[in-house]
């Protein structure tokens, strides 16, 4: 091999080396071995999704259930006073004010006036005869004596419809029935001064 034949060789390796070195650099980089990267640690979520989703599913519906429960709660029946059931009282027995049965009449407008006595004043009205609450009522000094006057009228004309038979007139009737409800509202009139002075103090 002459010398011109043999840089003619050396220049066309050196072009050939040029020409691919960049390419073989390349390959050897994309082909060879990167260090492990670690692996990704499991977040709080992943591992506990099952109980997390559960968990909101039973507060969702205990929500829901409770919401129900509260809109068909019936508020709390409001206690009535004494003069309030007092007059409840009152007006059932108005109801039967036009009817035959002077018994049931007599024994609703006078239980309606011992209840109330019983609640206002502490007297165990119901349990006692008519004699036996006035001898108490008078003992006790909580009522005036025009009070107790006008109960006794009233509890003794009401004992001869339960006891006696005795049949009332529509007079008589209406007559018991305003004589209650004066009582009563004498009374609260009578206790409403004390009341204020008791929330005063």
């Amino acid at each position: 091999m002459n010398f011109a034949s043999q840089i003619n060789f050396v220049r066309q390796s050196l072009t050939a080396f040029i020409l691919t070195a960049p390419a073989m650099a390349f390959a050897q980089e994309a082909t060879g071995l990167r260090p492990m990267r670690g692996l990704r640690p499991t977040s709080y979520w992943e591992q506990n999704w099952p109980w997390i989703t559960a968990l909101i599913v039973v507060a969702v519906i205990g929500l829901i259930v409770l919401t129900v429960w509260l809109a068909k709660r019936k508020p709390p029946a409001r206690t009535l006073s004494p003069a309030e059931e007092a007059r409840l009282r009152l007006g059932e027995a108005s109801s039967l004010a036009n009817g035959q049965d002077d018994k049931a009449f007599s024994v609703t407008v006078s239980d309606a006036l011992r209840v109330y006595l019983e609640r206002a004043y502490a007297l165990r009205a119901p349990e006692q005869t008519t004699e036996e609450f006035l001898q108490h009522a008078k003992q006790s000094n909580r009522l005036p004596g025009k009070s107790l006057d006008t109960l006794a009228k009233f509890l003794e004309l009401c004992d001869l419809a339960k006891f006696a038979q005795h049949a009332f007139g529509d007079e008589e009737r209406q007559d018991l029935l305003n004589t209650a409800r004066n009582f009563v509202d004498e009374a609260e009139q009578r206790n409403q001064p004390a009341s204020k002075e008791a929330v005063a103090t």
